[in-house]
């Protein structure tokens, strides 16, 4: 147990990349763990799992020539020592610290292995549309049935939701990356529970423990998806599961090799009841107003043309029915807060302010172009009113800025408040952070051996 979340893993502990096996950061092995939990200073072992080795200067660590003193000289060490530092210091600040911040210590100042285009994919995660058409397809979970189980949850933001809309229901997120669990419940989906195991086949939950199962954007990565799929059936009543947004391997691009057609998804159900979906109906029927339509069985043929299929199956048929309209929009459970695609523009003689929507890379914006057809692209306000709604409180404007998803339900503690600068503009002031605070450790330390 690390903070609260169970670690079921073997060997090391490695942040791994969200595609493929991958490690992106190596990380300690179980045995060290179990060595500085049952030692002196327990939190070292939060501190080796959180704190990345940061990149090397100019990438140099890949540059011929001249790499080898920062991948096996005195760099890598001093500078992993000095990323110890910073995170003990943050650790020490975490309750004036939000999501955001540790996303950009780990995508942004961390390990040159590190895939930066995930802190806008996982950040700027809750006006997306596979978010939308996600949380409009979880509308058919079972109500009043106790928990659910969220695989591959990430940084939780699904089980946010859960939590906070009409009808809410706990949940249980399991990952393999401890960093995303530990994130989510110090900040996203707080008060929700954590497994970090990295099995596909060999779940570590009681038959029927939870109400569903649930997979969102993740399940056609999987290598071993017959056996996943079975023991996600196993731990669920009814056998209920649903599979949200998984990729049609009929179309491209591909996200991996692991995908299968409609039928293929179908087949692994091994003859259970079923209904597919897909993301474009879903997201069609969540800008009319109205959730996912599941009452009309419809052939897998259906869905050749659809790259992003759901899936849902259950041996409780009375699930398959067609939702009503949405008395309120479910992107507006929860805190509401400024989108974070929008970035904080000053006018410096009236003090008003200007939020101006901006893809921030050219990947996020093909993965997510739809977003230009529902969000606004910019608004002028006065300060007054950006401050309110940067405090999550309601203005007579408020639901203007909700159907144009200026505002977003979100945790309280996922963002900075808007146009805030980071706790360290750089890599470079992090570590001297972290290094200035190792340093004084080390002085208390030897102080307290002196007579």
């Amino acid at each position: 147990m690390v903070d609260s979340i169970p670690v079921i893993r073997h060997g090391q502990v490695d942040v791994q990349d969200h595609m493929t096996e991958r490690a992106e950061v190596d990380g300690p092995t179980v045995a060290r763990l179990v060595a500085l939990i049952r030692g002196d200073s327990p939190v070292e072992s939060l501190v080796e799992l959180l704190a990345f080795p940061p990149p090397t200067p100019l990438n140099l660590g890949s540059t011929p020539g001249v790499r080898l003193p920062f991948t096996r000289g005195p760099w890598p060490h001093l500078a992993h020592e000095a990323r110890r530092g910073e995170v003990r210091a943050l650790l020490g600040e975490l309750d004036s610290l939000t999501a955001q911040d540790w996303m950009e210590l780990c995508y942004e100042r961390s390990s040159d292995r590190i895939n930066g285009e995930l802190f806008p994919y996982f950040f700027i995660r809750f006006g997306q549309p596979r978010y939308l058409s996600s949380i409009s397809f979880l509308e058919a979970l079972p109500k009043d049935s106790g928990p659910i189980l969220d695989m591959a949850c990430g940084f939780g933001h699904i089980m946010y939701h859960l939590g906070v809309r009409k009808n809410p229901v706990d949940s249980v997120g399991l990952d393999r990356n401890f960093f995303q669990l530990w994130v989510a419940r110090r900040y996203i989906a707080q008060g929700q529970s954590y497994v970090c195991s990295g099995r596909l086949d060999s779940l570590p939950f009681a038959d029927d423990a939870f109400a569903a199962s649930v997979c969102t954007d993740a399940f056609h990565l999987f290598p071993t998806q017959q056996e996943a799929m079975d023991e996600l059936r196993r731990i669920a009543k009814a056998d209920t599961v649903l599979l949200d947004r998984v990729g049609n391997a009929e179309l491209e691009p591909h996200d991996t090799d692991e995908e299968r057609d409609p039928a293929g998804y179908v087949s692994l159900l091994r003859g259970a009841p079923w209904r597919l979906a897909c993301e474009d109906e879903l997201f069609a029927g969540y800008r009319a107003g109205r959730g996912v339509q599941l009452a009309t069985p419809r052939p897998p043929e259906d869905f050749t043309d659809c790259k992003w299929l759901s899936l849902i199956s259950s041996q409780d048929e009375s699930l398959f029915v067609d939702a009503d309209e949405f008395e309120t929009m479910p992107h507006a459970a929860g805190t509401l807060q400024v989108n974070p695609i929008f970035h904080v523009e000053r006018n410096g003689t009236t003090d008003d302010v200007h939020l101006r929507f901006a893809f921030p890379s050219t990947w996020y914006a093909f993965e997510n172009s739809a977003m230009i057809s529902y969000t606004s692209a910019g608004e002028w306000m006065d300060a007054k009113t950006f401050d309110a709604i940067s405090d999550g409180l309601e203005t007579d404007r408020t639901p203007y800025y909700l159907r144009r998803f200026v505002v977003l339900g979100m945790p309280p503690t996922y963002a900075r408040r808007p146009g805030t600068p980071p706790r360290f503009c750089s890599v470079g002031a992090g570590l001297r952070h972290g290094a200035r605070e190792r340093l004084t450790t080390v002085a208390r330390q030897v102080s307290a051996l002196r007579p």
